[in-house]
């Protein structure tokens, strides 16, 4: 599985490191750690050291945030690289994108 921070069994966030480059395994091995995250519990994406947007991962992404809409926000982001933003420009989708909430 990917990098997934479980530090307290009942945390209120759930930090989830997103690869540089996620292809097949990476975006198999990200799908798995999101399901196993609480559906109460706030996925924050580290997308500090994302440096290829691919178009699995932001519709990863985005089901992730579609499948948690009724919370607010439904996920956050911490330190988003410009491959991230300009990902999810590219396939139009930058209004889903800030339904995210930004940390750096």
């Amino acid at each position: 599985m990917g990098d997934i921070d479980t530090h307290a069994p009942d945390a209120e966030e759930q930090l989830i490191t997103l690869p540089p480059k996620a292809r097949g395994p990476e975006i198999e091995s990200l799908l798995a750690d999101i399901r196993a995250v609480p559906s109460r519990t706030l996925i924050v994406f580290d997308g500090s050291r994302v440096e290829t947007m691919s178009t699995p991962l932001a519709l990863l992404m985005l089901s992730t945030l579609k499948s948690r809409e009724d919370q607010s926000p439904p996920a956050a982001v911490l330190n988003p690289t410009p491959a991230i933003v300009d990902g999810f420009s590219d396939l139009g989708l930058f209004k889903d994108l800030m339904k995210m909430e930004f940390r750096t």
